[in-house]
């Protein structure tokens, strides 16, 4: 584990040539070698008594107060092998659509600054790049290395794919989405693409996207909706446990995917959302369901 004092700064140019470079606290054990660089910031974990905690289907302690954060960033690294593939098959490519909406909603412009919180394997945050273009600056930010990993291979396999493109580089970073590591007013947009579903304090993590946001600036934040309608809810019940388990059941992976249900019935509606960006000091903010009504998007603006 590592003590809160640790950082990894990385450039670059360090990246072409292969190299790291660190401060590192004497108070904290030394990680695993990198295969991607990676800036890496503050990380934390508790640990809590199990005794009367709802027993709820998906990875041992993903929903214990004081666990949940260690045990979901444990889920992330164990199916980061297979997430786009599983993204891509289960969405049949839908999920592509919804990021690109939930980019033109956060109104990231050439030369801006754009933050993706909770980026995973990289989709949002390389969205954002294209649109801020070489003049502006991206960070993308998660907890889970083998995630972040996927997300600068990727990002490297689309430059030499394409090097005719004019994106902006994208600085990765490990992290904690309750407590962002940098500055007030530090980004013109962010996204958050599926993950504050899964933080241990919603309200913090959306008081956290406005602190680092400028005066205007608005983050979008794109996950599944918790539905009030039955109709959709019956439905998105029935393909999570009828195709969704099954199809991650088959990497071998279905206990981490039996998670996506009560994880959704646990997360707050979209005028619940609305409520809680308001209340955290957003000056507006408006949910907006799509994916007929399996998905949703809340866009706040600072």
């Amino acid at each position: 584990m590592q003590c809160s004092q640790h950082r990894t700064a990385v450039s670059h140019d360090t990246v072409a040539r292969g190299t790291l470079r660190r401060t590192s606290c004497t108070q904290c054990s030394s990680s695993r070698p990198r295969r991607r660089p990676v800036v890496q910031a503050t990380s934390s974990s508790s640990s809590s008594s199990n005794q009367g905690v709802e027993e709820l289907p998906g990875p041992r302690n993903a929903f214990v107060p004081g666990q949940e954060s260690e045990s979901r960033r444990q889920l992330f690294n164990r199916i980061s092998p297979v997430y786009d593939e599983l993204n891509d098959r289960l969405s049949l490519g839908q999920h592509r659509v919804w990021k690109r909406m939930a980019v033109k909603w956060a109104g990231a412009a050439p030369g801006q600054r754009a933050l993706d919180v909770c980026c995973g394997s990289g989709d949002l945050a390389l969205l954002l790049a294209a649109a801020v273009g070489q003049g502006g600056s991206v960070t993308g930010l998660d907890f889970a290395a083998d995630m972040l990993q996927d997300a600068s291979s990727r990002e490297a396999a689309a430059t030499a794919d394409a090097p005719w493109q004019r994106s902006a580089k994208v600085t990765w970073v490990q992290g904690d989405a309750l407590e962002l590591p940098f500055d007030d007013a530090s980004f013109d947009a962010a996204t958050m693409g599926y993950g504050l579903r899964n933080v241990a304090d919603i309200p913090k993590a959306l008081a956290e996207l406005r602190r680092v946001l400028v005066p205007g600036g608005k983050a979008a934040v794109l996950d599944f909706n918790n539905s009030s309608q039955p109709l959709v809810d019956s439905l998105q019940g029935l393909l999570l446990e009828q195709v969704v388990v099954p199809a991650a059941a088959s990497y071998g992976l279905g206990d981490e995917y039996r998670y996506l249900r009560p994880s959704i019935k646990r997360f707050p509606n979209g005028r619940e959302q609305e409520a809680l960006a308001r209340q955290v000091g957003f000056r507006s903010a408006v949910h907006y369901e799509i994916g007929f009504g399996m998905m949703g998007c809340l866009v706040a603006t600072k």
